[in-house]
């Protein structure tokens, strides 16, 4: 819980600056009339690759798909 907590506040601490810098002049292209749908279609995107990858964990950990190689060397006591 805590991790999204700091994680939460980073990027609202990070996004301030950005807000504060966005009120200026500035050369940057006008955002275009869309932009809520591409906005909302990367979320979904991102969701779903997500989504994947937490499945393929789980498939991999419930078939115990773990391999010698993937775990750390055993460490040298001399």
């Amino acid at each position: 819980m805590k991790r999204w907590l700091a994680s939460i506040f980073g990027l609202v601490a990070a996004a301030i600056p950005a807000a504060a810098m966005a009120t200026e002049e500035t050369r940057a292209l006008e955002r275009s009339g869309d932009w809520v749908s591409v906005l909302l279609v990367t979320g979904l995107g991102l969701l779903a690759l997500g989504l994947v990858a937490s499945v393929g964990y789980l498939y991999r950990r419930e078939r115990k798909l773990d391999w010698d190689f993937q775990k750390p060397d055993a460490p040298d006591h001399h």
